[in-house]
């Protein structure tokens, strides 16, 4: 196992984390100083995808010098060495590609980040042989930035979910519907609460599994005098004992988001009625009381697949789909959201930048610009207000019934 997590009494917080490991369960040295102090700032599952990337490179010089070398060919600034074990690394990654078409241009990137910051970390000296160091450093970087371990593929395209499949999933969701799987009333309540925080502000899977249980805040505006409610969407530091920790993807991911008052609704019940006492901070808990896990957040969303019926599952196919993802629903907020700012008299280039806003994107992600295109590709618009307004009726409908 290249990377492991470190997690120990004995170790203070602030240096806890997945660890890159050798084969002798040692620190990999200038992996970790990488992680730790060049990307210190690091997302949780940012820190172990760069690290299972940075783990197969040491992994692999290892198998073409017979000899686990990596750390001395840093520390040494051995440049011929280091070119050789890259073009060997990007060689076997394409092989791997060849193989079963999937694309490791990220393991790639990972890796050959680490390998240029480290090269500049280490001849960052007053010595009179910085500069042509810098001379190669700058000629690694140009060749093999260049250099792609798979072919570059155009993304998917983005789609929303069609009409027939929300409709359906509003169904299926409804705490008193006879189609929904779900076997306790907690279950119902909470993956409800799930549905809604995903449709509605679009929230990643992680997002949503790292919501704290009084994320929701309000506050009177002195202009209006109206209230105005809103969540805040941000990681927590306290205990998760999860296996896959969920995190934000940027730094721009932490946001505060207009919160829908049905929304707002469906928090209290569950949080007054199902949610239980328990030492978590998180707002989605398992039936053991404990944070919802990653991959059961996934699993609600494969069961209510299973559910939708035979039209909604042909619609569903035509989108080039085979179920119903958090991204998907995702995917479909933003298409929402982008006619909305059209309708309210946004221009294209507008909607655009609150859209990059409201999703936590960086400045120079391509990602709105993919939704724009979708937008003007997509029919799910044309009947969203009116069915999900019948469908907030219902699910005040089951509140009141709940709260009787």
């Amino acid at each position: 196992m290249s990377t492991a997590s470190l997690r120990s009494a004995l170790v203070p917080p602030a240096l806890a984390g997945r660890v890159c490991l050798s084969r002798s369960s040692i620190p990999r040295f200038w992996a970790s100083i990488w992680i730790d102090v060049l990307k210190g700032s690091l997302e949780p599952t940012t820190r172990q995808r760069h690290l299972a990337a940075i783990g197969r490179l040491y992994e692999a010089v290892e198998r073409q010098r017979g000899t686990d070398c990596l750390d001395r060919l840093l520390a040494g600034l051995d440049f011929d060495g280091l070119e050789d074990v890259l073009m060997g690394f990007l060689a076997q990654l394409r092989n791997e590609a060849a193989i079963d078409g999937a694309d490791r241009s990220s393991t790639w990137s990972s890796a050959l980040t680490f390998v240029l910051d480290i090269l500049r970390h280490g001849s960052s000296t007053g010595e009179i042989r910085a500069g042509a160091i810098e001379t190669r450093i700058q000629r690694l970087e140009s060749l093999y930035n260049q250099l792609s371990p798979a072919p570059v593929r155009a993304p998917p395209p983005i789609r929303a979910l069609p009409p027939a499949v929300i409709n359906d999933l509003y169904a299926i969701f409804d705490p008193g519907s006879a189609r929904n799987p779900f076997k306790t009333e907690k279950q119902r309540w909470r993956n409800l609460l799930l549905f809604m925080l995903l449709l509605r502000l679009g929230l990643r899977r992680g997002e949503a599994g790292l919501l704290a249980a009084n994320a929701i805040k309000d506050d009177i505006d002195l202009t209006s005098g109206q209230t105005v409610t809103w969540i805040d969407v941000e990681p927590t530091t306290d205990e998760d004992p999860r296996y896959e920790q969920p995190g934000l993807k940027t730094a721009l991911s932490r946001r505060q988001l207009p919160v829908p008052q049905e929304i707002v609704l469906l928090t209290d019940v569950y949080v007054q009625n199902y949610r239980e006492r328990t030492r978590y901070p998180q707002l989605l808990m398992s039936q053991k009381h404990r944070p919802l896990s990653l991959r059961m957040i996934s699993e609600i969303f494969e069961t209510a697949t299973a559910e939708l019926s035979e039209p909604a599952r042909k619609s569903l196919e035509k989108q080039g789909l085979t179920s119903v993802s958090c991204h998907d629903l995702r995917h479909t907020c933003a298409v929402v959201r982008m006619r909305r700012y059209q309708e309210s008299g946004d221009d294209l280039g507008r909607a655009m930048e609150k859209l990059r806003l409201f999703f936590g994107w960086t400045p120079e992600s391509d990602m709105p610009r993919l939704y724009a295109r979708a937008y003007f590709e997509t029919e799910l618009s044309e009947v969203w207000n009116e069915k999900f307004d019948q469908f907030v009726d219902a699910v005040r409908r089951s509140v009141h019934r709940s709260d009787a």
